[in-house]
């Protein structure tokens, strides 16, 4: 019996270990969270922001324009992912992911996209208006926010800067009519913000760290059971 109890309080251990390692690798969010940079044409920095997107579930979707014509596939393998949040501070002007739109291009079909695996980091789908009476869904190579027939507005372009990397290009409208010029611009960097260093082990949830005490505990009562059963 002595054996066999021993046995059990291992294969409780055991368990409860995987479930602790399972549970613990669960609990850390799938949400990516980047920080963004803003600097002028002299290397000054003047914003900040952030913006994050699940990356267990890349956007898919088939598209139709808004009237009704032609349709856009976007598929999972393009590794494309929806902004969750978007948030940036520019010279004393804030953007949040509300204010997201197409510049004036025309209506917006899609959220805005980032797609870390490509050269051209930012998308979004938006319709195209062309001559005559075709209207289709388009990918944008840029994020804007705000309107750019009433400024202000920001635009945010995926490689306008000519670098690899995160790192692209931002133009900040502010004053004028719609045919105005930017006021302000640069390049921006993207960094990825991690929870925790890349060496670092998962650390068991409260939960678990009791679930292990028990099974530690189990297998000590086994152990002693075991020894006595020796004299």
């Amino acid at each position: 019996m002595a054996k066999i109890l021993g046995k059990f309080a291992v294969a409780v251990t055991v368990t409860v270990l995987g479930l602790a390692l399972t549970g613990a690798n669960s609990a850390q969010a799938a949400s990516l969270n980047f920080s963004l940079s803003f600097f002028d044409s002299t290397d000054s920095l003047v914003g900040e922001g952030a913006f994050s997107y699940d990356d267990s579930t890349p956007y898919q979707d088939t598209i139709l324009s808004s009237f009704g014509f032609s349709l856009l596939e976007i598929k999972a393998t393009n590794q494309w992912f929806a902004l969750t949040s978007f948030s940036a501070t520019i010279l004393g002007k804030s953007w949040n992911l509300s204010q997201a739109t197409t510049g004036d291009r025309g209506e917006l079909l899609s959220p805005l996209l980032w797609a870390p695996l490509d050269p051209i980091k930012t998308r979004v789908v938006y319709d195209a208006y062309y001559l005559g009476p075709q209207i289709i869904p388009t990918v944008a190579e840029q994020w804007a926010f705000g309107n750019f027939r009433y400024l202000p507005a920001l635009g945010i372009f995926g490689n306008s800067s000519g670098t690899e990397g995160n790192r692209m290009s931002w133009i900040q409208s502010a004053y004028g009519q719609s045919n105005g010029r930017p006021t302000n611009g640069g390049y921006v960097i993207a960094q990825e913000v991690k929870p925790y260093p890349e060496n670092s082990e998962a650390v068991p949830e409260p939960a678990t760290i009791a679930g292990l005490t028990l099974a530690a505990a189990g297998l000590g009562y086994a152990k002693k059971k075991l020894a006595a059963s020796k004299f």
